[in-house]
C-alpha cells in the first residue's frame, strides 16, 4: 500500500508545505460547467515542487488569476444566438440563410445546453463538440457549417459587448475536410452488398433485421434520398400511381430524422418531393409491409427504427464482409445523382427529384467518369464538328 502524502497548511491559503520534501505545493480549486448538463462541476489543479515559500505565493496568485470568470449576467449560446438572429431580420438576410443558421445551432445544442454560458466554454470541450459530431455520423461539410455557426454567434456576442473578451481568437480551429470527395458505388459493389443483406440474418431481440437493411440499401440506391429522410420515413409515405397503364409506386419525402427525440418538420432546403421508385424497391417494401401488419404494427410507424450511427455502423461490416471499400450512407446519394447526370437526365428533373438546387448538383455530384473519355474523343473526332 502506498504511503499517503502528508502537507502542512500555510498562512496563505491554497499553499501547502510538502513535509516529506520539503517543498510547497500549490492548489488551485475552480468550476467548470459541465457543457452536457450545464451543471458545476468542481475541480482542483495542483503545481507541485515549488522551492520557496515566496515563490509558491506567486504561484498562487498566477493561477488564481487564470480562473474562471464569472459575469453578473453571463451571456448564454441562446441569447448569442438570439442577437444573430436579430442581426439576420435587420440586415434582410435571405431565408434560407436564416434556415440554415438554425438547423446548424440546433445540431450544437444537441450535445450542448442551449442555457450554456458562453463563458464557460473551455477550448477542450469545444474540441470534444467537433469529436461528437463527427462520432454521431455528421458530413465534414456539416461540421464546417456547425463550426462556423458556433464562432460566428460568439464573435457577435463579443462585438456587442456580451462578453469580455472572444475566446474563439485563442482556441485552436480543428481540422475539417469540407466538399470532401465521395465514392460513386459501382453496380458490382451495389450487388454484393444488396446480395449480403439478403444472404445473411442478424437477430436482435428475435427478429433478423437484415431484410430491413436490403430494403434501405435498395431505398437509397434507387432513389437519392438522404440517409435522414429515409429513417424518418413512415410505411404511409409509400402509395401506388398509374401512369401510362403502368402502375408503380412514389414515395413522399417530407421529413428528416433529426434524433431519438424529434422530427424535423421540413426536409434540408424545405424541397418536399415525391420519387418513383423501380420495382425491386417496391417488391422488398411489400415484402417487410407484410410481415409488419402481420405482428400487428401500423400505417404511421416508422420503418427503420434505428439512428444513424447504427446504419453506418452496419453499413461499414456489410463493405468489410463483402472485401469492397467503405462506402457511407451519403454515397449512395452521390451515385444516384451522378448516375442521372450520367444517362443524360435534365437537371430541372434531377433538381426536382433530388432536393438539390442545380448549382449543387453541377459542383459536387458532376464528374468524369470511367469510359467517358471515349464519349469525349468520339464528339471532337466527329467530322461533322
Amino acid at each position: 500500500m502506498s504511503k499517503k502524502m502528508v502537507r502542512k497548511a500555510t498562512k496563505c491559503p491554497g499553499v501547502y508545505k510538502n513535509c516529506e520534501t520539503g517543498k510547497y505545493d500549490v492548489k488551485h480549486c475552480f468550476t467548470e460547467v459541465d457543457p452536457y448538463t450545464n451543471k458545476k462541476v468542481h475541480r482542483q489543479k495542483w503545481v507541485y515542487g515549488i522551492k520557496t515559500y515566496t515563490e509558491a505565493k506567486e504561484q498562487k496568485a498566477k493561477i488564481d488569476g487564470k480562473g474562471f470568470r464569472h459575469a453578473k449576467e453571463g451571456c448564454s449560446l441562446l441569447t448569442a444566438m438570439e442577437l444573430w438572429n436579430e442581426k439576420a431580420e435587420a440586415s434582410k438576410y435571405s431565408v434560407i440563410t436564416i434556415r440554415n443558421t438554425s438547423q446548424q445551432f440546433k445540431m450544437i445544442c444537441k450535445f450542448w445546453a442551449p442555457d450554456l454560458l458562453i463563458d464557460n466554454i473551455t477550448e477542450e470541450q469545444y474540441l470534444k463538440l467537433i469529436a461528437a459530431c463527427r462520432e454521431y455520423g455528421y458530413s465534414e461539410d456539416t461540421l464546417y457549417n456547425i463550426n462556423s455557426c458556433l464562432r460566428k454567434i460568439i464573435h457577435l456576442a463579443y462585438k456587442n459587448r456580451y462578453i469580455a473578451e472572444n475566446p474563439t481568437l485563442f482556441w485552436d480551429n480543428p481540422r475539417i475536410d469540407p466538399g470532401v470527395k465521395r465514392n460513386v458505388i459501382s453496380r458490382v459493389d451495389f450487388e454484393k452488398l444488396d446480395k449480403f443483406f439478403f444472404q445473411n440474418d442478424f437477430y436482435r431481440l428475435g427478429v433478423s433485421n437484415y431484410p430491413k437493411y436490403q430494403f434501405l440499401v435498395n431505398l437509397l440506391y434507387y432513389s437519392g434520398i438522404r440517409i435522414g429522410e429515409a429513417i424518418a420515413l413512415n410505411y404511409s409515405d409509400f402509395y401506388e400511381c398509374i401512369l401510362k397503364n403502368r402502375r408503380y409506386m412514389r414515395v413522399n419525402i417530407t421529413k428528416s430524422y433529426n434524433s431519438s427525440y424529434k422530427l424535423l418538420k421540413g426536409v434540408k432546403n424545405g424541397k418536399s418531393r415525391k420519387i418513383p421508385l423501380p420495382d425491386k424497391v417496391c417488391i422488398l417494401y411489400k415484402k417487410i409491409l407484410e410481415e409488419h401488419l402481420r405482428n400487428g404494427g401500423t400505417m404511421d410507424a416508422r420503418i427503420i427504427t434505428w439512428d444513424h450511427s447504427a446504419c453506418r455502423m452496419m453499413l461499414e461490416k456489410a463493405c468489410k464482409s463483402v472485401g469492397i471499400r467503405n462506402y457511407c450512407c451519403h454515397d449512395f446519394r452521390h451515385t444516384y445523382i451522378s448516375n442521372l447526370i450520367r444517362r443524360g437526365v435534365p437537371l430541372p428533373i434531377i433538381e426536382s427529384a433530388s432536393g438539390d438546387t442545380q448549382a449543387t448538383i453541377l459542383k459536387h455530384y458532376s464528374h468524369m467518369f470511367v469510359g467517358d473519355e471515349q464519349m469525349l474523343l468520339d464528339v471532337l473526332e466527329d467530322d461533322d464538328m
